[in-house]
Formats: C-alpha cells, sequence, structure tokens
C-alpha cells in the first residue's frame, strides 16, 4: 500500500527551515566546521489519513536520517548541493524522491483505476534567511516523465528558541503550484477508468495552501525528541476529482534523533528532520 498523500506532505515541509538562530536571549553557539562529516539516526512514527477515496488512515514508523558534508547533504528522501551562499542568500541543487503513487488496490472504490508510479523530481531552492525568519522558493520538474510536471513552491517560517536551545518551535505558512500535468497524473480519470459513479477528470493546475509547525526538545547535546504537524488545503482542481473524497491533508511525525560526528558547543537544531 503506498501512502501516497502521507510522503507527498513529508516533500511539502521538508523544504521548511526547522530551527533558526536563537531567541532575544541566546547567545548563538558555534557551529561545527562545514568540512567536518556530520550524520543522524532516528525513528519516528507517522499518521495521516489521505484523500483519495476510500484510502484509510496509516500509521506506521519510519527512519530517520541525514548526512551532511561540505556542501553535499543527504536528509531523508532528498538530496543536495549548496551552489551559492552569499549573506542571508543560499541557492541549491536538489533532487527529491516523489511517492505521489496511487495503488488500485488501495480501496475497492480506486478499482480499475491504472497504478500511478512515484518519480524522482529535480530543480533548484532559494532561502533566504533575515535574522530569526526564513523564506524558501523551490522549483521542481519530474526528471523520469511519470508525470512530466512541475511544482512551484513558497513558504515563510520563523523560530523561536528556548532554555539555551533546548527548545525549539518554528511555525510556517506557505502554498505550493501543481501543473495540470501533474495534477492530471495523480488526481484524474480517463475515458478508460471512468465507472458509474466517477465520471472521466482532468486535472487543471493546482494552488494548495499549506500551514505546519515543527518543534523539538533537546534531550542531550546529541539526542533530540522532534515533533510535526501540518496540514494542507487542497485546491477545487484537486478537491473536485471523483477519486478524491477529502479537502484537506493533515500529517503527523513523533520522532527521537541521535546525532554523530561533530558538534560543538550546541546546534541551532538537532539533525534528522530536514531545514
Amino acid at each position: 500500500m503506498r501512502n501516497q498523500f502521507l510522503l507527498t506532505l513529508v516533500l511539502a515541509t521538508a523544504s521548511l527551515p526547522l530551527f533558526a538562530q536563537g531567541g532575544p536571549d541566546d547567545v548563538v553557539p558555534p557551529s561545527p566546521s562545514k568540512s567536518a562529516l556530520r550524520w543522524s539516526l532516528g525513528l519516528g512514527v507517522i499518521s495521516s489519513p489521505r484523500p483519495y477515496v476510500g484510502a484509510k488512515n496509516t500509521v506506521q514508523p519510519i527512519p530517520l536520517v541525514e548526512v551532511s558534508y561540505k556542501n553535499f547533504y543527504l536528509q531523508g528522501i532528498r538530496a543536495g548541493f549548496h551552489l551559492l551562499e552569499h549573506g542571508d542568500l543560499t541557492l541549491d541543487a536538489r533532487a527529491r524522491m516523489v511517492f505521489a503513487g496511487l495503488d488500485p488496490n488501495d480501496s475497492p472504490d480506486l478499482a480499475g483505476m491504472a497504478e500511478r508510479k512515484s518519480s524522482v523530481e529535480g530543480g533548484f531552492a532559494l532561502d533566504w534567511k533575515p535574522g530569526r525568519y526564513q523564506i524558501s522558493l523551490t522549483a521542481f520538474t519530474d526528471l523520469l516523465g511519470r508525470s512530466g510536471g512541475q511544482q512551484l513552491g513558497l513558504d515563510l517560517s520563523r523560530t523561536w528558541t528556548f532554555g539555551g536551545y533546548r527548545w525549539g518551535l518554528t511555525p510556517a505558512i506557505g502554498a505550493v503550484w501543481q501543473s495540470a500535468d501533474f495534477v492530471d497524473y495523480y488526481f484524474g480519470v480517463s475515458p478508460e477508468e471512468a465507472r458509474p459513479g466517477r465520471p472521466p477528470f482532468q486535472g487543471s493546475a493546482a494552488l494548495n495552501l499549506r500551514a505546519s509547525v515543527l518543534a523539538y526538545h533537546r534531550l542531550s547535546q546529541r539526542t533530540s525528541l522532534i515533533g510535526l504537524l501540518s496540514v494542507q488545503r487542497l485546491d477545487n482542481e484537486i478537491s473536485s476529482s471523483p477519486i478524491v473524497d477529502k479537502p484537506r491533508g493533515y500529517f503527523a511525525l513523533l520522532g527521537i534523533n541521535y546525532t554523530f560526528g561533530a558538534v560543538q558547543g550546541g546546534e541551532t537544531r538537532p539533525q534528522g528532520v530536514s531545514k
């Protein structure tokens, strides 16, 4: 069974910053050298109802993995390379998995639908970090030709830290634009797939709104608890599809991770959740 919307929401929130610089009373701790190898391992539990007709909520464990070395990083289901860092601006080349597939065996209501496969997207991410805020702009296109579509994301977040970086909280709001090809591939219904009560449907470009809250509690210098709650409002171009019966998607994660490698003084955020 594919966790289509659950993993789509993971990707949607993956580009958001988790923890920026500290609060008014904090002194920014030193960070490890960029040339130092850093990596973390952890375990999380995720839960999310999916928007497809008849699809059930899924609760399951997942690994939390992150590796960074010089300009390269691997964060869960995405990898990137820092192309440019100038003041508060950073530009990355990035690739990521898109587990946005449909399995007709997920629900009797999806019988007769053709399988929609996962893919890999590639593109760029531009981050601007003025103080404790972060504005992120991302642009991706399908590299495997599954949907042939594109996604553009824009997000704004603000970070608060407390207790000498032992606690952190980052609310964020944003939007993601999905091209007509992307929407039609994952939510469209072809004439051959049409059934009584399931008319043909051709997807159009959609703009989905989203909001999230990321939080952590540092148990020690290397061990942290991580939490994430996210909601996404689906555009009418998606929610009006006959194979979609929910206007919103929800996602929750609770995990714990341990950071290996270089750690100096303290970190502005624990590893294990993409920044």
